[in-house]
């Protein structure tokens, strides 16, 4: 099976795991995922996927977070793909803030529900039993947000460091908000999504439109199944 994710509507963590729920994908074991819950007080608005932030010890770094998957009784193959996830934003993060890959500490990401949906992706994907992923152009907005740092630039900080580090088309909209996170580059090159002008040859299973939390007034994010030619 092969996966298309038409992202001119833009990309998140959640519109993907959504989309790989409605073509049939089972999240069920990563949702059972044991985590202990943050327990400090958490300040500021939500940030748009997963912005680093160091003042709160209840924000897991990655070497934690990497712990918690390795430990979980998740399929080898899914702590693969979830830490490959996760490896990938801990990087960006690392570069935007001057920190190392290890000690990161990451705010919306390290959430416990982050982590299950992260991982819940690499379940999903799995149970589909994909064996190529394919990715279109990805179109992002134009000027600025507002998160737990403040004010911050479109493409947010993290995701202006992925984008240097993949060979995806990156185009920009005059839409003025975020229309990619974090989260949902970090999965695109974690996953090993490759670039692709159109969508591959196939038979087309099933396709799914998804939304994210922001109105954007675009249709929203397509993911195809398709079946490989034989």
């Amino acid at each position: 099976m092969k996966l298309y994710i038409d992202c001119t509507g833009g990309v998140s963590g959640d519109m993907i795991l959504k989309g790989l729920i409605r073509l049939g994908g089972s999240a069920e074991a990563a949702q059972k995922m044991e985590l202990p819950q943050e327990c400090s007080h958490e300040s500021g608005q939500k940030a748009g996927g997963g912005t680093a932030h160091h003042s709160h010890h209840s924000h897991r770094s990655h070497s934690e977070i990497r712990s918690l998957i390795e430990r979980s009784s998740l399929d080898e193959k899914v702590k693969e793909t979830a830490l490959s996830i996760y490896r990938v934003i801990a990087q960006a993060e690392a570069k935007v803030h001057g920190s190392d890959e290890e000690n990161v500490h990451f705010h919306e990401v390290g959430r416990p529900e982050a982590i299950r949906n992260i991982a819940g992706t690499a379940a999903a994907l799995e149970s589909l039993g994909i064996d190529e992923i394919f990715c279109s152009e990805i179109h992002d907005g134009t000027g600025t947000i507002i998160c737990s740092h403040g004010e911050i630039p479109v493409p947010v900080p993290a995701v202006a460091a992925m984008m240097e580090t993949c060979n995806y088309r990156f185009v920009s909209e005059e839409i003025e908000t975020e229309m990619v996170t974090p989260s949902g580059l970090g999965i695109l090159i974690g996953i090993g999504a490759r670039p692709a002008e159109e969508m591959p040859p196939g038979k087309i299973v099933k396709t799914v439109v998804v939304k994210g939390g922001r109105d954007t007034g675009k249709e929203g994010m397509k993911i195809s199944l398709i079946e490989s030619e034989q």
